[in-house]
């Protein structure tokens, strides 16, 4: 599920605050054809984080409405604003309340929402600073909280003043503060990771993601993609790892890229393209991608190799039309199968060549991409995710012929979910065989490598390669 994290992230309806504010708010936003009228970036906003934050909805679900109600021109602000508050809340939330005199009334929840669009505004755009705190007065009216406009403009001009005095107002922040994550998500990586590493990859998590493709080599070479984007004047360069990879300085929509209808071309992180390396394809092998969904690596291991039978599962019928799509748009055949890997048996034992076990995670490794992932995300999901991971390993290991290969493979960078879950499935199958990864990306774990988010360049990913010995007799 490591190409699409968004299918596994949790929905939480009332589950929790948010951030020392613990609005109540029941309110959705409204639609345009509810009636509702053109508001301005930084209400919608507001309203948009309410959703997220006290109401566990994906900020996938709310954009749709936020940006129906927004006027043309100010879309994009929306959804950029959007994410850019739920990357930096932890500190944002933190200085706000560093800034007010005493708490907010529970009650006054978008107000307190407002206050962080307002200062991510003043530290993370261009604007005029007056601009920026006349803008969140206004947008304090048009929310019918009259009574907020002198609070919001005392406490923003005061952070105003901080700014220009020169004063860092996270300097003793709590390192999970610092680190942008949340209380228990800085604990769980500091235990596996360290503290000040935590807090270097919490602000890596926090940057804005690049835009990454995959050249179909079946097609054209890296070298004569990057001309064809040249001749268009879109900036790009060759990945670093992924061979067939191509880092887009800029995005930008698929419209423009040459080729991306006729599959010549798709849209893929450079850490999610390296398993294709891993699997080891050759013609005729039969090939399961389990939990496939959008379908991106199933479409660059059949790029790699047309001629292998690939079988692609996925639990949602919804999704896995989202991998027909994918497929047909690049010319590609796969025998699609919406099924439970945890509760069905979909094939004889001992069918497969090659497994792909892309299982469900917390996603921890593409949180710039998906930062609502910080609020909706709970410590007690670790525990079911670890258990489905362990559920679909073991049903796919007996899928496995013998002689086969099997690739474990999540966008986790937590270690639970990576390299115990293979070290514990490997105590219980001292049949299984970890095969030692002998390449350039990643760090060595006791099992496989791990892939950490980097600036420009790849997302958090894990990878661990397992093999079934023939035996005999």
């Amino acid at each position: 599920m490591a190409d699409n994290p968004q299918a596994d992230r949790p929905s939480r309806r009332r589950q929790g605050g948010h951030g020392g504010q613990p609005g109540r708010s029941r309110r959705r936003v409204a639609s345009a054809e509810q009636g509702g009228r053109p508001r301005s970036p930084e209400a919608l906003v507001a309203e948009g984080l309410i959703q997220v934050v006290d109401h566990g909805r994906s900020l996938d679900g709310v954009l749709p409405e936020l940006t129906a109600r927004a006027q043309a021109a100010h879309r994009s602000v929306v959804q950029a604003m959007s994410y850019e508050v739920l990357r930096h809340y932890e500190p944002l939330a933190w200085w706000r309340d560093q800034l007010l005199d005493r708490p907010l009334n529970p009650r006054a929840a978008e107000v307190g929402m407002l206050l962080l669009v307002g200062l991510e505004r003043l530290t993370g755009s261009k604007r005029e600073p007056s601009r920026v705190v006349n803008a969140a007065v206004h947008a304090a009216r048009e929310l019918n909280h009259n009574w907020a406009t002198g609070l919001v403009n005392a406490v923003l001009r005061r952070a105003v003043r901080q700014l220009e005095s020169g004063e860092t107002p996270f300097a003793k922040a709590p390192p999970a503060v610092r680190a942008r994550l949340p209380d228990w998500l800085f604990g769980m990586l500091a235990n596996d990771w360290g503290e000040e590493r935590t807090i270097l990859l919490g602000e890596q998590l926090a940057t804005h993601p690049p835009m990454t493709l995959r050249v179909n080599a079946a097609e054209q070479s890296v070298s004569a993609y990057l001309e064809r984007l040249a001749e268009q004047s879109i900036e790009a360069s060759a990945t670093r790892f992924a061979s067939h990879g191509v880092a887009l300085a800029s995005p930008l929509d698929v419209e423009r890229l040459p080729g991306f209808h006729q599959g010549e071309v798709s849209v893929q992180d450079e850490a999610a393209q390296l398993v294709v390396d891993l699997m080891a394809l050759a013609p005729g092998q039969r090939v399961l991608d389990a939990c496939c969904a959008p379908g991106g690596k199933t479409l660059a291991m059949l790029d790699a190799e047309p001629a292998v039978q690939m079988t692609a599962v996925d639990i949602d019928v919804t999704r896995l039309a989202r991998v027909q799509d994918n497929l047909e748009r690049s010319g590609r055949f796969a025998e699609l199968v919406c099924a439970d890997l945890t509760a069905q048996s979909i094939e004889p034992p001992g069918r497969f060549d090659r497994i792909l076990a892309d299982v469900p995670c917390s996603a921890t490794g593409v949180i710039r991409r998906h930062p609502d992932i910080k609020r909706l995300r709970r410590p007690e999901d670790l525990d079911s995710l670890v258990r489905r991971q362990r559920e679909i390993l073991e049903r796919l290991w007996g899928l496995l012929r013998p002689g086969g290969r099997l690739v474990y493979a999540t966008c986790s960078i937590l270690k639970r979910e990576n390299a115990k879950q293979v070290e514990s499935f490997l105590r219980d199958h001292p049949e299984a065989v970890a095969v030692p990864l002998d390449v350039d990306w990643g760090e060595p774990q006791s099992v496989g490598r791990q892939l950490f988010p980097q600036a420009d360049g790849h997302d958090g990913f894990y990878y661990a390669v397992l093999e079934k010995p023939v035996t005999n007799g």
